[in-house]
């Protein structure tokens, strides 16, 4: 599930061989190089805050789906959220707990945690191999997108375009062939990755308004994430 962090000079490589450090003007340039930068000093984040938002995505019929979620993660292996969606096509608002290779779904009707398959859940959305960090080093072509003042914050946006097949990992869904287009909101400052919104269809039959908006935030700040109480 969560691996070890990714080494900063295979990330830099990465980069390099995906157009992270790419760019027609001057001001992109800038941007593959923030962005290399965010890659760098996010994955050294000990623990931090996130926020998932899904719109217009259709339902599945089979594992967890989330279409909200707010949560902590601490690196490298552990991860609390409380969260929206459907599980098997049923509609759910309750918690989830991860630790190493185990995931746990707190029944929203009976209270009691049951342990589901790791291969249903999302969870890759706290892997820095394969959630955001993930994507965000392998972002083709990035551009200077202009900045925003979010939380007193200056951050960057950087657009650009990623595969179905990276991003697939991250929303836990089958990919098709398509690019996706991929915007990171990165302190201009700290460096530090605050935002990702990936627009559009990811999976083959998802319509072309479907939304997915990751917030990160609260970075090295103390988490404790203990196994749920009654599972052993």
């Amino acid at each position: 599930m969560l691996r070890a962090l990714i080494g900063v000079s295979a990330l830099a490589a990465l980069l390099a061989t995906t157009g992270g450090c790419g760019g027609s003007t001057t001001k992109d340039q800038a941007a593959g190089a923030l962005l290399q930068a965010g890659v760098e000093k996010t994955s050294a984040a000990k623990s931090f805050h996130f926020t998932l938002d899904v719109q217009n995505v259709p339902k599945t019929a089979s594992g967890l789906q989330l279409t909200g979620a707010e949560g902590d993660v601490a690196v490298p292996d552990r991860a609390r959220a409380d969260v929206t969606g459907n599980f098997a096509g049923t509609a759910i608002a309750t918690q989830i707990v991860a630790m190493g290779d185990e995931v746990w779904l707190k029944n929203p009707l009976t209270g009691t945690w049951q342990r589901i398959d790791v291969s249903t859940t999302p969870i890759a959305l706290l892997d820095p191999a394969k959630g955001v960090l993930g994507v965000m080093s392998k972002v083709s072509e990035p551009k200077d997108a202009g900045t925003e003042d979010v939380d007193g914050v200056a951050l960057r946006k950087i657009s650009g375009t990623a595969s179905a097949a990276d991003v697939a990992p991250l929303v836990a869904v089958g990919p098709s062939s398509r690019k996706v287009p991929v915007t990171l909101w990165i302190g201009e400052k700290d460096h530090l990755l605050r935002r990702i919104e990936i627009r559009g269809p990811v999976a083959e039959g998802e319509p072309k308004d479907a939304l997915r908006v990751i917030e990160i935030s609260r970075f090295d700040q103390p988490v404790t994430i203990e196994r749920p109480e009654g599972t052993g």
